[in-house]
């Protein structure tokens, strides 16, 4: 009965198409909160389920949400996202790519390797966008809450499905609040959060995460000095600065976080380029740069510190290649914000910023590093500095480095618990960035990042004191998947809907009876 009923709700869900950062997302949030709404529990206390809508979202997206009291307030969180990425990957099939078995038919007239082959015609596995990320695991957490809710005769349940997952975490950075109101209001003690985000297989070991890895993305703007070519000395070309900066960076095992066997890798420089807009016999006058940092353990000041130094260095070897003398300065965001307040009308051009901003994301879907780079020029030009320099700051998406095994000092516990439930290989961080970043912090927060981060506010946050309040210890446990965000996205049925509910049934009873 259990099984089948996640192998329904799995495919009803994955036929509402909810790609991220659209309206279609609200379609398979009035799913959800439809399932639970016809649940007799929260037909007798419907107060205790419902949508939190994200203040100010331009898609009026929510996060849906539905707790069931037990007899005592020890509580699971079931945690999750509806929102998938796009279908453009499956060409002429993206119009079934919702549509398991019709998908499945048409994917067997493709050209397939070997072992997507084998796992179509084994039939063992369910095809489609959004089954294994993760509507699948959605439908075994949901199915596993409504059985309970029948009986609720232990602990405490908390489902909890968010939007954005896949681009900036909107709806887990905004329901913050509700886990904390939540916590507060009912009196739950917070135990578990369990992630059923998919996890892969290998040699018969399905890996399981107590942690995630924390992201960063450093962004620097060169400003240089603009001359005709046959003029070069007298000029500054921000080109070569921005290039000796990313040849200093790239690669530097300095900031490669080590734990254990696990480490992270080093910095990776996404986007570089200067802005003209054209050939013209002249050096350009700006450019901009951003690059991908990971981390299990380090904060923005440090990172700042690094770039900083890197910067200068980059700066002066570029000066000293040309040998004309010129000099270029360093600067953090909030240097030139401080430099740019001294001049009349900064308020007024600060509020016009931001608003253009959330125009700029809203309305010509600008990226949020394409905003802070922007952004960063505005504030230079209000400023009326001329002279060549390099402004550093960080552009969105941020998130927290977090580890189970930090938060609860005998996490092991429930680690080695997890080992009798099914064959696992356990690692201590996800390295794919996760939602999980936002259920606690183990350092206390402070606003170096938004102090250098143009885009912070209401376009882009999160409730720090919150998070340092929630310090909610989690694993990233779910359905055996393969392929996440390719055409061939499957989720092993068995797994999906027949382990996977036992395990979270006997993952709740051990939690809320340690």
């Amino acid at each position: 009965m259990l099984e089948e009923r996640v192998l329904k709700i799995v495919k009803e869900a994955v036929n509402i198409y909810s790609p991220t950062n659209t309206a279609a997302e609200r379609d398979i949030e009035e799913y959800l909160l439809r399932i639970m709404r016809e649940m007799p529990y929260f037909q007798r206390h419907d107060w205790l389920c419902g949508a939190y809508a994200l203040p100010g979202d331009v898609w009026q997206r929510s996060c849906i949400y539905g707790l069931v009291l037990g007899k005592s307030r020890r509580t699971v969180i079931y945690m999750g996202h509806h929102d998938v990425v796009d279908t453009d990957v499956y060409g002429t099939l993206a119009e079934i790519a919702t549509q398991p078995e019709r998908l499945a038919q048409a994917l067997q007239e493709t050209a397939l390797d070997k072992e997507v082959q084998e796992d179509l015609a084994s039939g063992q596995w369910l095809f489609g966008r959004g089954t294994c990320d993760m509507k699948g695991g959605t439908a075994a957490q949901l199915a596993v809450l409504e059985q309970y809710a029948a009986n609720p005769d232990s602990g405490s349940l908390l489902f909890l499905s968010v939007p954005d997952e896949e681009a900036f975490s909107a709806g887990m950075r905004g329901c913050l609040p509700l886990l904390q109101e939540l916590r507060e209001r009912y009196k739950l003690s917070y135990e578990l959060a369990v992630n059923c985000e998919p996890n892969s297989r290998e040699n018969g070991l399905q890996t399981v995460y107590s942690g995630t890895v924390g992201k960063m993305l450093p962004c620097v703007l060169v400003q240089g000095r603009a001359v005709q070519i046959g003029s070069y000395y007298e000029g500054v070309n921000p080109v070569a600065i921005i290039a000796e900066i990313v040849s200093r960076t790239e690669g530097d095992r300095f900031l490669v976080d080590k734990e254990g066997d696990e480490q992270t890798l080093p910095p990776v420089w996404n986007y570089m380029r200067d802005f003209k807009g054209c050939y013209d016999f002249s050096l350009p006058r700006r450019g901009g740069a951003y690059c991908n940092i990971l981390t299990f353990r380090r904060q923005p000041e440090e990172v700042l510190q690094w770039l900083e130094a890197k910067c200068r260095e980059a700066a002066d070897a570029a000066m000293t290649k040309q040998g004309s003398g010129n000099e270029v300065a360093v600067l953090r965001y909030e240097q030139l914000v401080q430099k740019a307040e001294k001049k009349s009308g900064f308020r007024t051009f600060y509020q016009e910023l931001q608003q253009e901003l959330a125009r700029r994301l809203q309305e010509e879907k600008a990226d949020f590093p394409t905003l802070t780079l922007w952004a960063m020029e505005q504030v230079l030009d209000f400023s009326g500095c001329e002279e060549p320099v390099v402004v550093i700051g960080f552009a969105p998406p941020y998130y927290p480095p977090l580890s189970s095994k930090n938060l609860v000092q005998d996490f092991a516990q429930v680690e080695n618990f997890v080992q009798t439930l099914l064959p696992v290989r356990l690692q201590r961080y996800f390295m794919g960035i996760s939602d999980c970043s936002y259920l606690g912090t183990e350092q206390a927060t402070d606003d170096v990042f938004g102090s250098n981060a143009p885009v912070w506010g209401e376009l882009y946050s999160f409730d720090s004191r919150a998070l340092a309040a929630l310090q909610i210890p989690f694993l990233l446990l779910g359905p055996w998947g393969k392929d996440l965000h390719r055409r061939t996205e499957r989720v092993h049925i068995g797994s999906l809907c027949h382990e996977l509910p036992q395990i979270l049934q006997k993952l709740n009873r051990f939690i809320w009876q340690d």
